[in-house]
C-alpha cells in the first residue's frame, strides 16, 4: 500500500480540479438503536425482515455477514420457501418504516461527505434516498433540490434519465446505480444475483440509455467510500468504469476506502499487481469522510469561509421568491428537469420536488402544498401527455394554484408552459386545464427548453422582482 499522505495529496489535488465522483456505499448508513448505540442501517433492515417472517437473528444457522446482511437475509428466506419476487415489496415497506422512525437524523459521515462542495455528482450503491437528503440538508437548507437519477434494467428507458447536457454550478445529482426502493420487483437490488444482473446490463446498455452519466463514470476519478463490495464485484465494477484495461497507464484513478480490506486480502494484492492506478485506503468510511471534509476545509480556507457566509442566502431562497414547477412525473419528468436547468441558467430560484419518492400521505405532499401556497410564480407543464391523464397529483397542484390565483391581483402568478414540439400557439388545443389558467400567452418550452419569448418574459419578471421596491 502507498503512503497515506500520498493518497490524501493525490485525492485532494484531483478534487480541486473537480475530477472526482464519490461512489457511496452502505457503510456510511447507520441508525440509532435502543441504548443509544448505532447499527448499520441494512443490518437492522435485514433483522427486521427476518423477524417479520418468524426467523430470529439469533437462531442457529442464521448468519448476517457485515455489509452483506440484506443478501444473506434474502437467501435465508428463499431457502425457507419464499419466492424472491415476493420479497421486494416487504423490503421496501421495512425500509420506509425504518427510515420514517429515524427521520430527521442523518448519519454524520454522510453529512460530512455531502458537505464537500467539490462534489456535484454522487453515485449511490444503496436503494434509499438518504444521500440526496444529506446533500439537501447541507447545501439547500433542507429544500429538495438534489436531482435523482436511477439505473435499473427493468425500468422503462424513459425513466432512466440522463444527466442534462448543460449543468449549472449549483446543481447536485445522485445516481442510484443499483436501483431505488420500490414495491415493484426487480427494479432495485436486494441480493447478489440482482447485483450481477445490474452489472450485466450496465455493461450492455447503460451507455445507450444514460450516455452522459456513464461517460463521466469512465472519465472521472472515482472515490469509493464504504461500498465493501464482494471481491468479484469490486474487480468488475472498477473494470467497467474504465475504457482501458486496468494494467494500462490509464490517466485516471480509483480511490478505494473500505474497512474490510487489508494489505493481505486478495483484492488488495490483485489491485497492487494489476491496477496501479487504484489506490487503497483501509479504514472506516465515517472516519474517512470526517477527515476528508476537514482536510478539504483546511486546504481551501478562503473558499470554505466564503461558502459558509454565502450559502444561507444562495441555498435558502424564501419560498415567496421561488418558481414552482408542476409536472406529470409519468409523462413530463425529463421536460421538467430540462426546464429546471434552463430556469437556473437565468438566475431563477426554483422549488424543485423530485416526485420519485412521492407516496400518498407522505410529508412531501404537505411540503408541496406549502410551496404552492407561498411561491411567487407557478409554472404548470402542459402537454399531450397531461391531456391523456385525467388523474394525477399534478392536477391537485393545478387546482390549488388556481384557487390561490383568484386571491392575487395586479401581477402574473400562473404561466402555463407547453412542452410539446408541435405547439402552434393555440392554447385551446389543451382542454384538460383548469378554467383558472389564463387562456392567452401560454409559454412554449419544447422538450423543456425555453423558447426565446418565454425566456425573455421570465427574465424580465425576475429582474422586476429583484429590483429595489419603491417606497
Amino acid at each position: 500500500m502507498r503512503d497515506p499522505e500520498d493518497f490524501w495529496d493525490e485525492l485532494l489535488a484531483q478534487m480541486e480540479a473537480r475530477q472526482v465522483v464519490p461512489v457511496v456505499g452502505s457503510e456510511l448508513l447507520t441508525v440509532r438503536v435502543d441504548g443509544g448505540g448505532e447499527q448499520p442501517l441494512y443490518r437492522v433492515l435485514a433483522q427486521n425482515l427476518l423477524i417479520k417472517y418468524g426467523v430470529q437473528p439469533a437462531d442457529p444457522g442464521v448468519e448476517l455477514r457485515p455489509f452483506h446482511e440484506l443478501n444473506d437475509a434474502i437467501s435465508i428466506l428463499v431457502r425457507s420457501g419464499r419466492r424472491i419476487q415476493d420479497l421486494y415489496r416487504p423490503v421496501n415497506d421495512q425500509l420506509r418504516s425504518l427510515l420514517a422512525a429515524h427521520a430527521g437524523s442523518l448519519p454524520q459521515g454522510l453529512l460530512d461527505l455531502a458537505s464537500i462542495d467539490a462534489f456535484r455528482l454522487f453515485l449511490s450503491t444503496t436503494p434509499d434516498g438518504l444521500l440526496a437528503q444529506a446533500i439537501d440538508q447541507g447545501r439547500y437548507g433542507g429544500q429538495a433540490r438534489t436531482e435523482t437519477l436511477v439505473f435499473a434494467p427493468k425500468l422503462a428507458s424513459a425513466e432512466q434519465l440522463d444527466l442534462p447536457e448543460r449543468r449549472t454550478a449549483g446543481q447536485s445529482f445522485v445516481c442510484h446505480l443499483f436501483g431505488k426502493a420500490s414495491a415493484s420487483p426487480f427494479v432495485f437490488a436486494i441480493h447478489d444475483e440482482d447485483t450481477l444482473e445490474f452489472m450485466h446490463h450496465l455493461q450492455l446498455s447503460a451507455t445507450d440509455t444514460m450516455r452522459r452519466l456513464f461517460s463521466e463514470l469512465r472519465t472521472q476519478n472515482l472515490l469509493l467510500v464504504g461500498c465493501n463490495f464482494a471481491d468479484w464485484l469490486s474487480r468488475l465494477f472498477i473494470r467497467l468504469a474504465n475504457v482501458q484495461r486496468l494494467a494500462d497507464n490509464r490517466g485516471k484513478h480509483e480511490f478505494l476506502v473500505e474497512s474490510n480490506v487489508s494489505a493481505s486480502s486478495g483484492l488488495t494484492v490483485f489491485l497492487e499487481r494489476f491496477s496501479p492506478d487504484t489506490w487503497v485506503f483501509p479504514g472506516t468510511a465515517a472516519e474517512f469522510a470526517a477527515a476528508l471534509a476537514a482536510r478539504w476545509r483546511d486546504r481551501q480556507p478562503a473558499s470554505a469561509a466564503a461558502a459558509s457566509q454565502a450559502a444561507p442566502a444562495a441555498a435558502r431562497p424564501a419560498l415567496d421568491d421561488t418558481i414552482f414547477l408542476s409536472y406529470s412525473r409519468t409523462t413530463d419528468l425529463a421536460n421538467a428537469r430540462q426546464l429546471f436547468a434552463d430556469l437556473q441558467d437565468i438566475g431563477a430560484d426554483v422549488a424543485w420536488f423530485d416526485k420519485t419518492d412521492l407516496h400518498s400521505g407522505d410529508d412531501w405532499e404537505q411540503s408541496i402544498r406549502n410551496a404552492i401556497g407561498r411561491c411567487w410564480l407557478f409554472l404548470p407543464l402542459v402537454s399531450a401527455g397531461t391531456e391523456e391523464r385525467e388523474e394525477g397529483f399534478f392536477r391537485e397542484e393545478w387546482t390549488q394554484a388556481g384557487e390561490r390565483a383568484r386571491r392575487i391581483l395586479g401581477r402574473k402568478f400562473i404561466i402555463p408552459v407547453v412542452v410539446d414540439d408541435t405547439y402552434d400557439g393555440n392554447a385551446g388545443t389543451y382542454r384538460l386545464v383548469p378554467e383558472s389558467f389564463p387562456r392567452k400567452h401560454f409559454g412554449h418550452a419544447p422538450q423543456g427548453r425555453m423558447g426565446d419569448e418565454l425566456r425573455a418574459e421570465l427574465t424580465r419578471l425576475i429582474r422586476e422582482r429583484r429590483s429595489p421596491r419603491k417606497a
